[in-house]
């Protein structure tokens, strides 16, 4: 009758160990949105397995020796900066400052997880996703990135890149897509900025258009000066027009008074004149001058 007890006491003692045991050997692998967990075994002998991918917002459950590393699946945004002795170069091998950004992120799925934790060292001591996603840009597209972004914007013109920008962006998301396509990244947008040539080139593009401003200014009032040279051109051809139609008709005139005015017409207006004179003066051949009387004088 003693014994029982004991054996029990000892059934006890070994469950409760086992489920410490088994307590302290197991742990349940989350994954919350955004987020995606590399499910893997770790025995107390052998080696690690691969287990799965969750896909957040997601858990494994309480699992003997299971353990995970999580990755944020959530797109992030990194922007390079080209300025100074690391310019872009245009087509006419004008220096450029500008900045390029990308949005990019792991694929979430399961093979790209897998294929990212597994192949491209996904793996990282402080478990932070973030630091993951920042060492993985370092070694996987940032160079790539800005080498494509160089050779996009080398096929333009300095001062003509800035009216191609979506263009320009549309070409570097479109190669690193493709750079891109076999390894557990997606890019999901790309976006160049705008480009500043040095502040000398600056300097002389406002030189330039201040320039072409006065020499458009001079050629108005040139073409001004000229129509208004114009204009009284012909003001005087019209003028001198009228003068001619006038001395034309004066000429008429004259023409026609020396017409009428013949020698008996001329001794007509003669005697006319004498009418109503109270005297007269007519030669008589002599020195002096004759005074003769009107037949009529007038009455007083």
């Amino acid at each position: 009758m003693k014994k029982f007890p004991s054996l029990f006491g000892v059934f006890v003692v070994l469950l409760c160990a086992g489920c410490f045991v088994f307590l302290t050997n197991s742990h349940n692998v989350r994954a919350s949105a955004g987020f995606a967990s590399y499910v893997y075994s770790k025995p107390i002998f052998g080696r690690s397995m691969f287990k799965g991918v969750l896909i957040g917002p997601s858990s494994t459950g309480l699992r003997w020796r299971l353990s995970g590393q999580n990755v944020s699946i959530t797109p992030y945004t990194y922007s390079e900066k080209f300025d100074g002795n690391n310019a872009i170069l245009a087509k006419d091998k004008l220096p450029l400052a500008s900045q390029a950004h990308i949005v990019w992120r792991l694929k979430p799925e399961e093979a790209s997880v897998r294929h990212f934790m597994e192949e491209f060292g996904g793996w990282e001591s402080s478990g932070d996703p973030d630091e993951i996603a920042k060492q993985a840009y370092a070694q996987f597209i940032q160079e790539p990135f800005r080498t494509t972004t160089r050779s996009i914007v080398a096929k333009y013109n300095g001062l003509d890149v800035n009216e191609s920008l979506p263009e320009i962006s549309s070409a570097i998301g479109g190669s690193m897509k493709e750079l891109l396509a076999k390894t557990p990244f997606e890019v999901l947008s790309v976006v160049m900025g705008n480009a500043s040539p040095p502040q000398q080139v600056i300097d002389a593009i406002a030189s330039k258009v201040a320039l072409n401003q006065i020499l458009e200014q001079k050629s108005i009032e040139e073409r001004i000066a000229v129509k208004n040279i114009e204009i009284e051109r012909k003001n005087g051809e019209a003028a001198g027009g009228r003068s001619a139609a006038e001395a034309v008709e004066r000429a008429k005139a004259i023409t026609s008074i020396s017409t009428a005015l013949t020698p008996a017409y001329i001794q007509y207006l003669g005697v006319e004149n004498i009418r109503g004179a109270e005297r007269i003066y007519v030669p008589l051949g002599g020195s002096s001058p004759q005074l003769v009387l009107p037949v009529n004088p007038p009455t007083r």
